[in-house]
């Protein structure tokens, strides 16, 4: 059998005591300020791609902060199947996300959540096209923003058009003037 002694002093178990509640209190000052810092920036436009988004408020606000206005509802909400292996397709579409700082290779197999809201207007004038957001634990994984039209677009969410400039792709992947 162990024993453990100690000698503890009045002195000692106030200072414990103070320093238990000065954390606390530091604690419980700062987490408000926290919070508000990311509802500023929010509302700034400054709400980087690795926020956590718990929420449709937030999903809109980070469509919203690079400029997409969208239904303030998801089109659709469903649960996806990331693929072990990436085939061309997945690779094309792993190089946009890297390009905005996102990477889908740590989640190949994995599941996640795919969001889809319809754009309210496209800077070209195109109809039907939609955002895409695929979270996984409330982070976001990918985003894009794509046209479901059979000359279609798929470009990122940080990409903002002016007046056409996106490069349509055909289904092989090269650009539509055979670049």
């Amino acid at each position: 059998m162990i024993v453990f002694a100690a000698k503890v002093s009045v002195k000692k178990v106030v200072a414990g005591v103070l320093v238990v509640g000065a954390v606390a209190l530091g604690v419980a000052v700062l987490a408000p300020a926290a919070a508000e810092t990311v509802s500023a920036s929010a509302a700034q436009g400054e709400v980087e791609l690795d926020s956590k988004l718990k929420t449709n408020e937030q999903r809109v606000a980070l469509l919203d902060s690079y400029g997409w206005q969208v239904d303030p509802e998801p089109r659709s909400e469903r649960e996806v199947q990331i693929p072990k292996t990436f085939d061309e397709t997945y690779q094309a579409y792993n190089a946009i996300q890297l390009e905005q700082g996102l990477d889908l290779v740590p989640y190949q197999g994995k599941r996640a959540t795919l969001y889809t809201y319809e754009l309210t207007e496209y800077p070209t004038g195109e109809e039907g096209v939609t955002a895409n957001l695929l979270i996984r634990r409330n982070r976001l994984i990918a985003a894009d923003i794509s046209s479901a039209e059979s000359d279609g677009f798929v470009h990122g969410i940080t990409e903002f058009p002016e007046n056409g400039d996106i490069q349509k792709e055909d289904t092989a992947g090269e650009t539509a003037d055979g670049a």
